[in-house]
């Protein structure tokens, strides 16, 4: 059973994820031979506050 864990800023909305999900699933389908209905895709979200990227949190890169 794949497992894919998305990590994100917040703010997608449930038509974009829904896509993805989609998308992503397509692909472990067709490229892993997975059984669709064992694919699973986790959406972790977090707020600008709580992610960083090189060492800058989100929220001070918008400034």
């Amino acid at each position: 059973m794949p497992m894919v864990q998305i990590t994100m800023l917040s703010g997608r909305t449930a038509d974009q994820k829904r896509k993805l999900a989609q998308r992503i699933t397509d692909a472990i389908v067709e490229e892993a031979g997975a059984r669709r209905d064992a694919v699973i895709v986790a959406f972790h979200e977090v707020s600008r506050e709580s992610y960083a990227s090189g060492g800058v949190l989100m929220a001070d890169k918008s400034k």
